[in-house]
Formats: C-alpha cells, structure tokens, sequence
C-alpha cells in the first residue's frame, strides 16, 4: 500500500520524537501471537489512558499527562481530540518542542496545513538545526503548494532526504514544480540502489510524469519492467509517458503488448484510440475505441473521447453520430451537449452550436468547458459584445482554468479595434496568469512570445518561442516566429532552419490548415 505523505510525515515523527508506543518486541510472531500481542497493547493502552486521565485532574498544570494523553490519542488514531490536549499541553509549557511537533502531525494529518507550518516554523525559530523540523516544514510547504519554500527547506536536509523516497518524491515534485528539470532529474537518481527501489522507482516516474518530464518517466518505468510486481499498472502508466512524449508508435507498442497479456481493459483500449488518432490511422481508432466502450458501456468519458478525437481529424459526421448516441445514453450530460457544441462550432452551425452550449451550462453552471464554447460561438457569430460578457463572466467564475484565460487573450488581441496601452497590459496579464496555472501550453508561450518581439525584447521573446517549439514541434507558428525573431537578432542560419521547418510543416497540413488559427485569430 502506498504511504501517503501525511502518513509518513506522522510516522517519522512518532521516531523521532519518541512518543506514543513503546518498543516493539523484535522477535517474529505468529498470526495468533501478533493479533493477541495486539489485543495486550489495546487493553494496556486503554489502561494508561484511564490512569493519565486520573492523574490529570490531580495535576490539572502538569504539562506532561495533557501532551501523554494526546499521544495515547493520536496513537489510537483519534486525532482530532489528541490535536486538543497537545494544545493543552503547549498552553502550560510552549517551549515543549517534541509536543509541538506532535501537534504539527495530527494538524498535518488533518489536512490543517497552514496550522502544521506554524508550528514546524515556531520550533524552528527557537531550534534552527532541528533538521527534522526542517524536513517536515519542507514537505507541508510542498503540499501548500509553496515549492520555492519547498525546495530551499528540503535541500538543507539533503541525507534525511535521500533516506526515504516519499521525501525524494516531494523535492523532486517541487523542483519540476519551479521549471528546475535538472535538479529535479538529480533529485529522483537519488532512488537508485535505495531497498524498496521497484516501488521507488515506479513512484519517480509518476513525479516526472506529473512534471511533464515524459522522457524521464519513460525511462523508470522501462528500468523497473520486468520486476515491477503488478504489470498491467507499470504498462499502461508507460504507455500514458510515451503518449506524452509523442512517441506514439512505442505507446501503442506498449499497450498491444498489455493486451497481449490480458490487460486489455477499456482504458487500455482508449488509449489505443488515441495513440492512433495521432497517427492519423482512423480504421483502428474507430476499432480500439468500440472495444473500450464495449468494455465499459457505462463510461462516459470512452464516447466523449471518441467524439473529440473524430472532431479533430475534422471527420464531423462521424463525430455528430457519437455525440447523439452519447446523449441518447446520457441525456443529462453537460458534458455530451458540449461535445455536440463544439462540433457544431467546427461545423459552422453557429445558432446549434450556442443552443448545445446554453444546455450544457444549464445542466451544470459549473462546466467551464461549456462557458467557454458559448463564448468562442459568439466570437465566431461576430457577436463581440455578447462573447466579450461572456468572457468577462468566464474568467471571473474560473480564475483556475488556465485554458479559458488564454482564449479571452486571444478574443482581445484580435479585437478589430485597436488595442490600447490598457488593453494591452490586461492581454499580458491574462497570458502571464495563464502560464502560471499551466506552462504546458504551447499557444501560450507562443503569444507571450510574438507580444515580446513586437516590443523588442528579442531575450523575452526568444525564451517563449522556443519553449512553444519545444512542448508542440508540429505548431509551424512557432517556427515561423523564431525565424522571424532569428532574422532580427542576425542570426541568418538558425533563422534559415527555421523557416525549412516552417514550410515542411506547412506541406505536411496540406489542405487542413487553419490560416486563421496560424495567424493566432480565432480558434475554437
């Protein structure tokens, strides 16, 4: 079973600080021996808690039986009630730095994060070596979403981190999380040699997957195949990095090996579906998709995929087809009328498409997928005033939805009236806040990086273009801007490259390019 970050956080505690059990006994017991050892501690614990409790009243300023008390507790798993007598405890002696950290465990394990970091940060105040405090403090810092603390505070401890790889994980994780790839990949080698290493290893893949560093994840999980004890798992999440590196033949290599070994289970076979839609084979998408819905009839998410992978090859009958079927076994789905809104906005039939639209939003005001096809068919209807309210209120309702930030930029860039020194500023913002949510986005760095240039700020401009060269090499835009922005810095021959890349791009479209899309005008 897998240990979970405030799991282990609790359980290092209890080692380093000493509290809650006594020393087990080493000797190896028997099924009868263990459960009935296991009774004894309940019954003695429950004894000693009786007595605590006792001594307590007598002694009501004694800090000591509170801060016992609350470890019996938090033994016991009752961590709300421990979490109130350690506070207790530190009431009568807040310099008591063991109960302290204690008391950092059970808010951990509660999820009162910000709680757990006061405390962590008290004791460190007072006791700036305590390296153990310093561990724990890095790792509620990376589960708060603070990775630049995170990564500081870990890397100070760096033998407590390598001993355990939930701590490896967490520094690695906060690494990816501040675009440190190379200190990231350093940190998860840290895993090689280490006892649980198959476990280990499988675990760094899913952090280098999660930081989209696929290549990496590719290459644990291929290190650990052949001992990895459960290789339907192992296969499917390297078949999921290939397709995220783009290597689509290997990942459908991968998972026609699974199903040879009679893992061919409907998320297997749907992403089969998509590693060929990438490969333009539509006879075997159409094939690997019906398996998956036939394996799983009742999952939504097979047609919807099915749907979106028909209406990106443009195949719109198709796709049209799969959307009423989806509704027909799913009426009250925000999520299918969407699909049959974004066909129709592919299709042009803009007044069906904004019907599709307002239906899936009345069926689930909180579906930000279908607010912002309602806006893009406005935008696409010319009704500017309409799709700008509806932008406005988009934004405001999904401030997290990285995606729907990038395209009211797009709407205001392409305004057809002049954009202001204001309007400009809110266009970068959106962007900027766009990056942050999501830096997987090629479209927006490419925008970040075509608004640098044409203010001149050739080493801003240079750092996006590449990166959306970089995370979409087929997006020609890309291309077309570095070697736009290569000319100008003199730099011909790259700029030369470039432009080659650009064209055999362009030929490989063919007749289903976008040109208003890779002019960076509306999109759907």
């Amino acid at each position: 079973m897998e240990l979970t970050a405030s799991n282990f956080l609790l359980a290092c505690l209890m080692c380093a600080s000493v509290w809650f059990l006594k020393p087990q006994n080493a000797r190896v017991l028997s099924t009868s021996q263990a459960t009935a050892s296991l009774q004894t501690q309940e019954i003695e614990g429950q004894a000693e808690e009786v007595k605590v409790r006792e001594a307590m009243e007598r002694s009501p300023n004694d800090p000591s039986y509170p801060a016992r008390l609350g470890a019996l507790l938090a033994s016991q798993n009752k961590l709300e009630e421990a979490a109130r007598y350690f506070e207790k405890a530190l009431r009568l002696n807040p310099k008591d730095f063991i109960t302290r950290r204690n008391l950092a465990a059970c808010y951990w394990q509660l999820g009162k994060l910000p709680e757990a970091r006061k405390n962590l940060e008290t004791i460190l105040e007072a006791k700036p070596d305590d390296t153990w405090s310093t561990l724990f403090l890095g790792m509620v810092s990376e589960d708060l979403g603070d990775h630049k603390a995170a990564a500081k505070l870990l890397g100070e401890v760096l033998p407590l981190v390598a001993e355990r790889p939930e701590t490896i994980a967490s520094l690695a994780r906060a690494y990816y999380h501040l675009g440190e790839t190379r200190k990231a990949q350093d940190t998860l080698q840290m895993l090689a040699g280490h006892p649980a290493w198959t476990e280990a290893a499988f675990q760094g893949g899913r952090v280098a997957a999660e930081g989209g560093d696929y290549e990496t994840a590719v290459k644990m999980f291929l290190s650990i195949r052949t001992a990895y004890p459960d290789p339907a798992v192992l296969n499917y999440n390297l078949a999921l990095a290939q397709y995220s590196a783009r290597r689509y033949a290997d990942c459908e290599d991968t998972l026609q090996g699974s199903i040879a070994q009679g893992h061919g289970t409907s998320d297997v076979y749907a992403l089969l579906g998509r590693a060929y839609q990438k490969q333009n084979r539509l006879p075997e998408l159409l094939a690997a998709f019906e398996k998956a819905i036939n394996l799983d009839p009742l999952n939504q998410s097979n047609y919807l995929d099915l749907g979106r992978a028909l209406l990106d090859k443009r195949n719109y009958a198709t796709a049209m087809e799969v959307a009423k079927e989806t509704l027909r076994r799913f009426p009250t789905s925000s999520r299918a009328y969407s699909l049959k809104g974004s066909i129709e906005l592919g299709m042009d039939v803009l007044t069906e498409a904004k019907k599709s639209y307002t239906k899936a939003i009345e069926l689930d005001p909180n579906d930000s997928t279908a607010a912002l096809g309602l806006a893009l068919t406005q935008w696409n209807a010319s009704q500017d005033a309409e799709a700008a309210r509806s932008f406005e209120d988009g934004v405001h309702r999904f401030p997290g939805d990285a995606f729907f930030l990038l395209k009211y930029a797009l709407f205001l860039l392409n305004s057809p009236e002049e954009n202001d020194t204001g309007t400009v500023a809110r266009i970068k913002a959106l962007l900027k806040r766009s990056e942050e949510l999501d830096d997987s986005i090629a479209e927006t760095h490419f925008q970040l990086g075509n608004l640098a240039m044409k203010e001149n700020m050739y080493d801003e401009a240079l750092k996006e273009l590449e990166i959306a060269a970089r995370q979409d090499p087929d997006l020609a835009k890309a291309h077309y801007g570095l070697a736009r922005l290569y000319r100008r810095m003199g730099r011909a021959e790259d700029g030369a490259k470039e432009t080659e890349i650009f064209n055999k791009l362009k030929v490989k479209e063919g007749q289903n390019a976008d040109s208003n899309a890779a002019m960076g005008a509306r999109h759907h």
